[in-house]
């Protein structure tokens, strides 16, 4: 998890997902971009330009902890 609470991480996905600019995560300097901008293959991949760092989101939604 990327962030202190399940709550947080949803919001963090919902936002995502209804194409809303947000900043990285881990180092909040830029907003995250779809990871396969060209081919438009999924809109569920993001990268952060800035550290790289990449999230799967369909992966973070699997691993959300219950409470």
């Amino acid at each position: 998890m990327y962030f202190k609470t399940r709550e947080e991480e949803v919001i963090f996905l919902k936002k995502l997902w209804t194409g809303e600019k947000v900043p990285c995560p881990v180092c909040g300097k830029e907003f995250l971009e779809h990871l396969h901008k060209k081919a438009k293959k999924s809109d569920t991949e993001w990268k952060c330009p800035e550290c790289g760092e990449i999230f799967r989101t369909i992966n973070m939604l699997k691993e959300l902890p219950e409470n």
